[in-house]
């Protein structure tokens, strides 16, 4: 969810105040602009006397045409094989490469049976069989995930090198986030579900506190990798929101994991959902009832400046009746406070903001949405670009000033 605000406050800009449309000259002048642009790089391109040969924009034409990307074969490599890559001067380590692309499953099995298994070799291992899945076009991506059972085979590895102990596997969010797709493809949940205890337990907790809050934050970066499976790979975000819910409940009732704990590791993995959620509710099947419960959650886990702007979200979002109540409240309050309430969480209520406008304008409420975006111009004024401090750079600012809009879960 990487859009820029600017953009977006452009874009809600223009729905309020329109351009006007081009006259009769204006738009002659425009259609001869691009006509001659046209012609100038045809001209370059395919030079005037070239006929039929083939370089002409007939053949050129054709040719793309004849490719294999438009018909139904898929274009053959001639690469060379494992074996033949083999007999190179670098033979024994360029096969091994070519084996673990090729094969990853039986390449990790390999590893893992001469006891050479760690968890670079296991990434590779994910990555590999990830981009062979992606490109095969014979079954979906989750068929094919739990068909090759490589969530079950790190899962037994995990176990019996004994990392299970010490889960520091946990600390390397890519292994994790590499994982999670197919462990949910296989339906192997119970894993995570004794991890994620474990992980939050006092024994598994290091001593100095930035590297205990560091390594709570990959527990939380786990979790939110689950959710973003389940979500693609599962059984889509109502499930998503299921599993959340689950897991904070099961945490809180856990007698070895504190409240604050529990908390935090939520923390991650709700604001992923939140904005799925505001992205995708209106698409997927959700249900009140589970809109209800989440929203309910919402002041269990989220960070205390966060509640009231993810409920107000979540409204805004509702699938078949948004409503803009709760936003336009939140917004009147950080007008009153001069941006002082939403201070160190400004891009997610510029976000919502931009949100309020939309479901406004959905509305036909065009007077309280111009409203709105003169309290974001005044009060986010750097975060759509329009830094008053410095006007006529705002341009070059975009890259340096406006970042995600789901900031809660930067990496």
């Amino acid at each position: 969810m990487r859009k820029s605000l600017t953009l977006s406050w452009r874009f809600l800009t223009s729905k309020l105040h329109k351009p006007l449309p081009l006259n009769r000259r204006e738009a002659q002048q425009l259609l001869h602009r691009l006509n001659e642009s046209f012609n100038r790089n045809l001209d370059s391109q395919y030079p005037q006397g070239l006929g039929h040969s083939e370089h002409s924009p007939d053949h050129h034409i054709q040719s793309l045409l004849k490719s294999p990307l438009f018909g139904n074969k898929r274009p053959q490599h001639n690469s060379s094989s494992a074996h033949d890559i083999g007999s190179t001067e670098n033979g024994p380590f360029v096969r091994d490469l070519v084996f673990a692309v090729e094969q990853p499953v039986k390449y990790l099995k390999q590893q893992i049976a001469d006891g050479k298994a760690n968890l670079d070799t296991a990434n590779l291992a994910l990555d590999n069989q990830m981009k062979k899945i992606l490109a095969s076009s014979t079954l979906n991506p989750k068929e094919n995930m739990k068909i090759s059972e490589m969530g079950s085979l790190i899962v037994n590895w995990l176990w019996s090198s004994g990392q299970y102990e010490r889960m520091e596997f946990i600390k390397d969010r890519t292994f994790t986030a590499r994982l999670m797709p197919f462990l949910v493809a296989e339906g192997q949940y119970k894993p995570v579900w004794e991890w994620l205890p474990r992980s939050c337990s006092n024994v598994c907790q290091p001593s100095v506190k930035e590297a205990r809050l560091s390594f709570q934050k990959d527990v939380g970066m786990m979790l939110k990798a689950l959710l973003q499976s389940e979500v693609t790979y599962g059984s889509g975000l109502k499930s998503a929101m299921h599993l959340f819910m689950t897991s904070y409940k099961s945490l809180r009732l856990s007698s070895h994991v504190s409240i604050a704990i529990t908390q935090r590791v939520h923390t991650f993995a709700g604001a992923y959902l939140m904005w799925a959620y505001a992205s995708h509710g209106a698409s997927a099947d959700v249900g009140d009832r589970t809109i209800r419960d989440f929203e309910q959650s919402v002041g269990q886990w989220a960070p205390r400046s966060m509640v009231a702007p993810y409920r107000a979200l979540i409204d805004l979002s509702h699938p078949w009746t948004p409503n803009a109540s709760r936003a336009l409240e939140w917004i009147s309050m950080i007008e009153s406070s001069d941006g002082q309430l939403a201070k160190g969480n400004r891009q997610a209520n510029v976000q919502i903001g931009l949100k309020t406008v939309e479901v406004l304008l959905a509305q036909g409420s065009t007077k309280d949405a111009a409203h709105v975006m003169k309290i974001i111009q005044t009060t986010f004024a750097s975060e759509i670009g329009l830094d008053r401090r410095s006007p006529d750079s705002c341009e070059g600012q975009e890259e340096s000033i406006l970042r995600s809009l789901d900031m809660l879960l930067a990496t």
